[in-house]
């Protein structure tokens, strides 16, 4: 692809534009005082409509205005009017974002922000969710009708989060119970594919100081594969006991299992070669072979506590139990029509205990005052995870045969035990000096870990232990128009779990990002509008390689990501609410394998835009409208370069009519049916999904 060499003068371009947007609209606003810490809104709370001024991935409560930095979120009522079945498709309109990895992939949430894959930087309420030390194993998918919003914290977050990757956080937030309202909703979907499901989730206020919240989901979830299912159930418990106004007790827990098939995808060569409708059609596994048993468990409590005078203090702590038993078959190079095969078995149990404690408070030094964040986190993690690889029968494209799979005796084998305690101090100031503001966030890690892991070839000690500082500055300034700009820097890092090529163990990948950018929230109606640009490296970057038909880690030094990103979400007169996004990246392998190319999935261009209508009054009163654009450029398949992903442009739209309680709702996703490569793998090929048309009612009581 292509290098830009007017980056920096585009990009500053484009954000003082954005400014002089935002100014102009100002102009004819109301005045505003300068914005203040207190009396914010909750951030964990169902927010209505899709404009949220708040983040709970901020750990601050201190509005996404006055942060300096990129903060995206995706309510509650964007995921339903967009019909999002998953966590990566409700963050497919949200500007830097690539999804569908592995096409449609139900293991994971699996997506690329800002050029660098987050499927393992993933938590819940704050706190990690994790299925594996290993940086390239993806985080367990969470059950999307469980969540209440979803939020992007972009950048190096390790000052707030400890090990992280340079490019962001995804936080999600689980339902609450709530001591406002008793309320309950029941309700039923299904989809052309096949797919069908029942839900439930009810608050009930018990008295003025308690109330409990059950959220339940029942669901077979299929896909264009006939044999692709995905029998799925999920059981959300949160309970909320304030016992004085200054003290509020809160426990969530949620229970999920399934049976996740890993997506087999289509041999390279198949592709250009076979009609595409039917290959992403076409089941290159077997179901007496691929097998799947998945269960999480989470159980946790928040406990806040006021102490009147200025002063809070927060603890968080979570228990998380995960189980997996799989198998699953891969595709190989074929040879005419006939493909082979090799047959993965993996058994994995693991165990983690986190909690994060913060002190929060109020001061004043002359005319500035200051918002105090002091924390304590700490996590200990136990992976245990036996793996099988063997071969296995082929199977011919132009006669295929099921049910008779033949697997020989496991040819590699590893036994991996890894026991990892993390304990993090980090410190946060935001200050206030009239219209400015400004942060200062410092924090150190320590990292202990201990492991071995022992195969048929070999046996490699895991033992080590990391120390690292990270660090984050910033500086802005509020209009009482509501417009306001920034500048910071951020810093990450994140331990490795596994080896090198030569037997040592991989150091850990250190992070680093400029940002400058502008936002605006408009007075005259509901809206958020963000412009930034960014210049983010890594370095000791992991990438994997087949080595003797075993996937290897190496480390290839050092890349870099400048981009820009535009994104604005409305509410505005008369029942339209839109969501636009654009993102421009220009990234670079600087150091180590594939120097000079670019990293793969990380388009040049993206752009997205969900415009919805609502009708409220008259004959058609209740019917809301919507569709919406997504835009992924053409993009590198791989960091070598080697193959292009063609630019697609999906059209999606959405219905509903609400009628005394009750919802009806339509969702078209890909409407012209448009085939298309997401992804390329070592040797498969996965496709996009195709056209899903879903339906659902639901009644609200």
């Amino acid at each position: 692809m292509p290098q830009t060499s007017k980056l920096p003068l585009l990009l500053l371009s484009a954000s003082a534009l954005a400014l002089q947007i935002g100014a102009a609209h100002a102009q004819e606003d109301i005045a505003l005082a300068p914005i203040v810490v207190e009396g914010q809104a909750d951030p964990t709370a169902a927010t209505p409509g899709y404009v949220a001024t708040t983040s709970a991935a901020t750990k601050t409560g201190t509005p996404i205005l006055e942060q300096q930095g990129s903060v995206a979120v995706i309510t509650r009522d964007a995921i339903e009017d967009q019909g999002a079945s998953n966590i990566a498709e409700a963050l497919g309109y949200t500007a830097g974002v690539v999804t569908e990895n592995y096409g449609n992939d139900p293991r994971f949430d699996s997506f690329y922000l800002r050029g660098y894959d987050l499927q393992n930087n993933v938590y819940l309420d704050g706190l990690r969710l994790q299925r594996s030390f290993r940086p390239d194993y993806g985080a367990p998918s969470f059950e999307i009708y469980g969540v209440e919003r979803a939020e992007l914290l972009k950048g190096p977050a390790s000052v707030l989060f400890g090990a992280a990757s340079p490019a962001g956080v995804l936080n999600l937030v689980q339902k609450r119970a709530n001591l406002v309202d008793t309320s309950t909703q029941i309700g039923t979907s299904f989809d052309n594919n096949g797919s069908a499901a029942v839900f439930a989730d009810g608050n009930r206020v018990v008295s003025d100081t308690f109330a409990y919240r059950l959220t339940g989901k029942l669901s077979n979830t299929k896909g264009e594969v006939e044999e692709f299912d995905n029998p799925h159930g999920y059981l959300g418990i949160a309970t909320t006991y304030q016992p004085t106004d200054n003290t509020t007790v809160q426990v969530l827990g949620s229970y999920q299992k399934d049976e996740p098939k890993a997506p087999t995808g289509v041999p390279n060569s198949f592709v250009g070669e076979y009609p595409d409708d039917a290959l992403r059609g076409f089941y290159f596994a077997d179901t007496s072979a691929d097998d799947s048993d998945r269960s999480m468990a989470n159980i946790g409590v928040i406990i806040d506590h006021d102490f009147g005078n200025g002063w809070s203090v927060t603890n968080s702590t979570r228990f998380s139990k995960f189980t997996w038993d799989y198998g699953t078959l891969s595709v190989g190079t074929p040879t005419g029509t006939m493909v082979p095969r090799s047959y993965l078995t993996q058994s994995e149990d693991t165990w983690s205990l986190t909690t994060d404690t913060r002190l929060q408070g109020q001061m004043q030094t002359g005319a500035v005052e200051h918002n105090l964040t002091l924390g304590l986190d700490a996590r200990r993690f136990s992976e245990s995870a036996l793996t099988g690889l063997s071969t296995a029968s082929g199977i011919d494209y132009a006669n295929p045969s099921y049910g008779n799979v033949t697997i020989g005796a496991p040819w590699y084998t590893a036994d991996k035990n890894v026991d990892v305690t993390q304990v993090g101090l980090y410190a946060l100031d935001e200050l206030e000096l009239g219209n400015w503001r400004g942060s200062l966030a410092l924090r150190h890690d320590w990292n202990r870990q201990r492991g071995q892991n022992v195969t048929n070839y070999s046996t490699s000690d895991l033992d080590r232990d990391d120390s690292e500082t990270t660090g984050r500055v910033g500086l802005g300034y509020v209009w009482d128009s509501g417009v306001s700009s920034y500048l910071s820097y951020a810093t990450s890092f994140a331990p490795q779990a596994d080896t090198a090529l030569n037997g040592k163990l991989l150091k850990p990948t250190k992070g680093k990002q400029w940002e400058l950018g502008a936002k605006y929230e408009p007075t005259g109606f509901d809206g958020f509008f963000s412009a930034a640009i960014y210049d983010l490296t890594e370095t000791n970057r992991n990438s994997n390689v087949m080595i003797g038909g075993v996937s290897e880690t190496v480390q290839v030094g050092q890349a870099n990501v400048r981009g820009l990103e535009l994104e604005g979400v409305a509410q505005l007169a008369q029942g339209w609410t839109l969501h636009g996004a654009y993102s421009y990246a220009d990234s670079r392998i600087d150091s180590g394998e594939n120097a000079g190319n670019a990293l793969s999935n990380t388009p040049d261009h993206s752009a997205s835009l969900w415009l919805s209508y609502h009708i409220a009054q008259g004959m058609f009163d209740g019917l809301t409208l919507g569709g919406g654009l997504r835009y992924i450029g053409e993009r590198w398949a791989d960091n070598a370069n080697s193959q292009t992903l063609d630019a697609v442009t999906l059209v999606d739209l959405g219905v509903s009519y609400d009628w005394m309680g009750a919802t009806a709702r339509l969702n078209i996703s890909n409407l012209t049916d448009k085939a298309y490569v997401s992804a390329v793998g070592f040797q498969s090929t996965y496709y996009g999904d195709g056209r899903t048309v879903a339906a659902s009612l639901t009644y609200d009581f």
